[in-house]
C-alpha cells in the first residue's frame, strides 16, 4: 500500500495532473552555469552533464537565471543536440494533454539559414518531437523551428518524409522577446504520418546551430509542458 501511494504521489507532484499540465522541464533544478543534468544526447546513450569538460565544452548550451526564472542558453555555431525521453514518462497521456507549449526567446539569427535547404540547414531554434522509427531505423519526427527564412506556417519532408519541419517564427520581429508556442501535437501526428499517435513521443529534442552558414546563432530555451486542449 505504501509503494502504491508513494507512486501516485510522485505521479501527482511532478505532472502537474491538478492543473491539467504535465510540466517535462523548467531547468529550475538545475546549477546556474552548468549543463542540464536530465538531457542526453542525441543518440540517448550519454549524459552530456557528466561529460570530461573538453567534451562538455563541445555543448553551446548552459543554464541561466534571470527575472527570477531558470532557462537554457544556447550561443554558438556548431550543431549539437540535447534529447529529454519521454517514452516511459507515466505521466504523459496525450489522450489528456495533447498540447505542447514551450518558450523561446532568439536574439541572433544564423546570417542566410535555411531548414528547407541541405546546404544551409542550420536555425536559431528548434524543438523536435520523436514518435518511433521505421524499420530502417529512422526517425518519426516534427519540428518546430524560428526561421531566419521562411514564413511562418511554411512545411517541409526530410529523411524519406520521416522528418516534417514546421516553421512557428520567423525573422528579426520579436527578437529579445520570451514567446510562448503551442501545437496539438497529436493532430500534427495525425496530419504528417496519418495514422493514429501514440500515447507518448520518444522523445523531445532541441538544436540551434549555425555551422553550415558559419554564422552565429543565440537563443533561449524557457519551460516545456503539456497542457489540455481549450
Amino acid at each position: 500500500m505504501r509503494i502504491v501511494f508513494l507512486a501516485w504521489f510522485w505521479l501527482f507532484a511532478w505532472s502537474g495532473t491538478n492543473t491539467g499540465q504535465v510540466v517535462l522541464e523548467d531547468f529550475e533544478a538545475e546549477v546556474i552555469g552548468t549543463l542540464p543534468t536530465r538531457w542526453l544526447n542525441r543518440d540517448g546513450n550519454g549524459r552530456p552533464a557528466t561529460y570530461a569538460e573538453d567534451q562538455r565544452s563541445e555543448y553551446h548550451y548552459r543554464v541561466m537565471r534571470e527575472s527570477g526564472r531558470n532557462f537554457l542558453r544556447y550561443e554558438g555555431t556548431r550543431a549539437k543536440h540535447l534529447m529529454l525521453q519521454t517514452r516511459d514518462n507515466p505521466a504523459i497521456q496525450l489522450s489528456r494533454t495533447p498540447i505542447l507549449s514551450w518558450d523561446w526567446r532568439v536574439h541572433t539569427l544564423p546570417a542566410g539559414a535555411n531548414e528547407f535547404s541541405e546546404k544551409n540547414n542550420d536555425a536559431a531554434a528548434s524543438l523536435y518531437v520523436v514518435w518511433g522509427f521505421n524499420a530502417l531505423r529512422v526517425p518519426r519526427v516534427v519540428r518546430y523551428t524560428w526561421s531566419s527564412s521562411q514564413d511562418v506556417g511554411r512545411t517541409a519532408s526530410r529523411n524519406m518524409n520521416m522528418q516534417q519541419i514546421v516553421v512557428v517564427a520567423t525573422g528579426e520581429k520579436n527578437l529579445g522577446r520570451w514567446i510562448t508556442f503551442e501545437r496539438d501535437i497529436v493532430a500534427d501526428y495525425e496530419q504528417f504520418f496519418r495514422g493514429k499517435a501514440p500515447q507518448r513521443p520518444v522523445a523531445i529534442l532541441i538544436l540551434s546551430d549555425a555551422d553550415d552558414t558559419n554564422s552565429v546563432a543565440k537563443a533561449d530555451y524557457g519551460r516545456i509542458l503539456l497542457k489540455s486542449a481549450p
